[in-house]
């Protein structure tokens, strides 16, 4: 096999032209079918994640069960953590940042599973390519369709900080198991492991917040319009940041089963908000109530 940087510039060339060939036309989106008098009703009813089922008996509240999707969250503890990275450029400079409210985050990205139980019981767009993998494989979305899903449960998109809070599992940045390869191999699906194919998910090792595959498998968008130097003028503490929503390009994190090199808890990259492709995918994010 060839080694060397014309050996990774292929795999880069390879990659654009399998993300543009998997996107169907950009300006076509279809419009969410009405939804039933009892459909609307059981939205209704579960929309309380207080009442949701517990998973982890242990410690309640840590986990819970949202039933009209069946997605499973995690609660992420607010509190500081040190955001960016001075070896990136469109992730400097690093800074702290403080999350001043807990959260919910899906622990696994979301499923073709969920999404096809979405599309029979509450309106999806049946038109939304569905690839030919199991149903424990995570659905490829553009971000208009991940925030049709989401918008239908009272879901959102994480913002970047949750999402990177959320990514680094509490984790001081010197004791991150990713940071070795073998670390990394345990822990997500990328270009050294992954067979140049997405995965089911929840097959590596969940971080210390049990959330799966937030490395590797596919990127996951975030709420916010993308911008390329997010952090400058960024002093002191900055409390619950959040970027400008809407726009044409939009933020995803955590590479995919492709990334060469794989990502880090601190990538930053772009996607066009209607692009679809099989490399794209959402991990839907709640608030908790007051």
């Amino acid at each position: 096999m060839p080694r060397g940087w014309p050996w990774l510039l292929l795999l880069f060339l390879l990659a654009d032209a399998c993300r543009k060939a998997d996107a169907p036309p950009t300006n076509v989106q279809e419009k969410p079918r009405e939804l039933d008098a009892a459909a609307r009703q059981r939205l209704r009813e579960g929309a309380d994640p207080r009442r949701w089922s517990n998973v982890d008996p242990a410690q309640p509240g840590s986990h819970r069960v949202d039933p009209r999707s069946g997605i499973s969250f995690a609660r992420i503890p607010a509190g500081e953590f040190t955001m960016g990275d001075e070896a990136q450029v469109e992730a400097k400079p690093a800074h702290t940042v403080r999350l001043r409210r807990d959260f919910l985050l899906a622990t696994t990205e979301l499923t073709i599973g969920q999404w096809r139980r979405y599309v029979a019981e509450f309106g999806g767009d049946p038109t939304v390519p569905v690839p030919p993998w199991t149903d424990d494989h995570p659905m490829p979305l553009s971000c208009v369709d991940a925030e049709r899903f989401c918008a239908t449960f009272g879901y959102r998109l994480p913002s970047e900080a949750e999402w990177e809070r959320a990514c680094t599992g509490g984790v001081e940045r010197s004791a991150e198991p990713w940071a070795t390869e073998a670390g990394m191999r345990e822990h997500a699906w990328f270009h050294r492991n992954a067979e140049q194919r997405a995965h089911a998910v929840a097959t590596r090792a969940p971080n210390a917040y049990g959330l799966h595959d937030m490395l590797g498998n596919l990127w996951e968008w975030c709420g916010e319009n993308w911008r390329p130097f997010p952090y400058q003028g960024r002093t002191g503490v900055t409390e619950d940041p959040r970027g400008p929503n809407g726009g044409s390009d939009r933020v995803i994190r955590g590479g995919s089963w492709f990334s060469v090199p794989p990502a880090t808890p601190r990538t930053r990259k772009s996607g066009g908000a209607l692009e679809r492709n099989r490399f794209f995918g959402c991990r839907p994010a709640i608030d908790l109530p007051e």
